[in-house]
């Protein structure tokens, strides 16, 4: 019994370390202005209260829609996108935190949240910072891993003690227009590589959606339990990777991201707000 116990908390201790070395690997955590399970965008303040708690437990936290610093806009794998899905239970509010990475990976799952409270306020707030007990269990501190060689050799180079510039050609001069143009041709690349594609799979809502090529786009395709239902059109824009979905409440227009991700950004029927969405590549 007593080895039984100990290779229990071998385990769990072996699982609770693993996430917290994979965690303190980003920097931000971006929270969505909504949650699928709710009507509109920051319901019962939960969104707003989801952030509040990141900062709480050490985090750098932004709600999607916040201007966000200079070095995750250039790098969105600085990131990890956070989510709050709640899970059936009688008489009860339960609510699990995920953690996903820009690769469309759940890299931390929250033990479930739970409340008994009847007032829809109350227990959602309850239930989720009963969950955030495991985040505050990780003693998150960034280990700045993501960080580039660049930014950090610029940190660590001294001033030279002349008072004359150092001469630097045209062609090492790296400007933010460059970065731009960078990243456009790579996100247009790999929208031209995936309309040569018969198809490709991605995870949304943890369900799995495929993009089949077609000549005026793609059909997007949702596969459930073995099997597979056309749920709507993603149509080519005279404007190279810009798409217009028609597929009911996923209807918007969308682009592909420099990660092969596909973005979509529809308006949610209920608030009028802008809503985006990942489609994570596989």
């Amino acid at each position: 019994m007593t080895r039984i116990l100990f290779f229990g908390l071998a385990l769990f201790f072996t699982i609770n370390f693993s996430a917290q070395q994979s965690v303190n690997d980003y920097k931000y955590v971006i929270v969505p202005e909504g949650y699928m399970f709710l009507k509109e965008n920051d319901g019962y303040q939960l969104n707003s209260l989801t952030k509040f708690l990141f900062k709480k437990y050490g985090f750098e936290a932004y709600m999607r829609g916040d201007e966000l610093p200079d070095d995750l806009k250039r790098n969105g794998c600085k990131g990890v996108r956070a989510d709050v899905k709640k899970k059936p239970g009688l008489l009860k509010t339960k609510l699990i935190v995920d953690l996903i990475d820009c690769n469309g990976k759940v890299i931390f799952s929250s033990k479930e949240g739970v409340s008994r409270e009847k007032d829809f306020k109350k227990s959602y707030h309850e239930a989720l910072r009963d969950a955030f007990k495991d985040v505050d269990y990780l003693n998150y501190k960034y280990n700045g891993k993501q960080e580039g060689s660049v930014e950090n050799e610029n940190n660590s180079v001294q001033q030279p003690k002349v008072s004359a510039p150092p001469v630097v050609s045209e062609q090492a001069v790296v400007t933010k227009k460059d970065v731009v143009e960078t990243l456009n041709e790579a996100q247009d690349k790999i929208s031209e590589n995936l309309s040569v594609t018969k198809e490709v799979s991605f995870i949304y809502n943890e369900e799995i959606f495929f993009f089949e090529n077609k000549v005026y786009g793609f059909e997007l395709v949702q596969k459930k339990n073995a099997k597979s239902t056309s749920i709507g059109k993603v149509f080519k824009s005279s404007r190279k990777n810009n798409y217009i979905i028609q597929a009911g409440d996923l209807s918007g227009i969308g682009y592909f991201d420099a990660y092969g991700n596909f973005v979509l950004e529809r308006i949610n029927p209920v608030t009028n707000k802008l809503i985006t969405d990942i489609f994570a590549r596989q």
